[in-house]
């Protein structure tokens, strides 16, 4: 299977540089093909991260989906070509409706059964888990979205935001357990390796269990490192 690298937010500057170097490095490849899919944000590309990416010798391409030139095997090419897939952050619903209506979502599924590096930050991390908790409802209300399903989770960013807390409550809902992720924090499942990685500026950033097994007990993935291990 492939990886998931899922970033809460933050990491700007030399940090986004230390991330790159990480995901590149995952791949075994000197030059990897990156492709960035920046449908969460309307198809703005998100410049620094392509650059970030570039300069540490990857080939880079991009993948916007709104443009009406776009095909079916446009959309399978550049995905099957890629070896690390960048989603940036933004609008949950409105990237889950138009992957499932160009059947992006199909060969991005592809692409993670075939080994591929997925990650993003923010709308960007949580399109890979079972659902996501955005802020995307009417008049910019929390809701939760069906995502791809690569991994048996609730994801919730910025967990760190008093905005983004009443995941806390709302989890309780659900049928799955949550992932909730910190602003500066990422948490990676690679094969069958789970870790966390944070920014140089924030290293106490953390990332949570809410266990539904547990009546959703919140518990500290950066300070329960078995816990942690024990993700699907």
């Amino acid at each position: 299977m492939g990886g998931i690298i899922a970033i809460g937010g933050g990491f700007p500057g030399e940090d986004n540089y230390m991330l790159a170097n990480h995901i590149i490095g995952l791949t075994g490849k000197e030059n990897p093909n990156f492709l960035q899919i920046p449908t969460t944000s309307f198809d703005n590309r998100d410049a620094g991260t392509m650059s970030c990416f570039f300069n540490n010798g990857c080939n880079v391409d991009l993948l916007q989906l709104t443009g009406t030139d776009i095909s079916e095997d446009k959309i399978a090419e550049k995905i099957r070509r890629a070896d690390i897939i960048h989603v940036p952050g933004g609008n949950l619903r409105y990237v889950m409706t138009v992957w499932e209506k160009t059947h992006t979502d199909k060969y991005l599924k592809e692409a993670f059964a075939q080994g591929k590096l997925l990650f993003g930050t923010s709308s960007g991390a949580m399109c890979w888990f079972e659902e996501g908790y955005d802020d995307c409802g009417k008049n910019g209300e929390m809701m939760f979205v069906k995502c791809l399903g690569l991994h048996p989770y609730c994801c919730a960013p910025h967990y760190d935001s008093d905005f983004w807390h009443s995941f806390t409550e709302d989890i309780k809902t659900r049928s799955v357990s949550g992932l909730a992720l910190e602003n500066d924090a990422a948490i990676c499942f690679i094969d069958d390796e789970r870790y966390i990685l944070t920014s140089k500026k924030r290293t106490d950033a953390r990332c949570f269990l809410l266990d539904k097994d547990r009546n959703f007990e919140r518990i500290d993935l950066t300070a329960d490192t078995e816990e942690l291990k024990k993700l699907i």
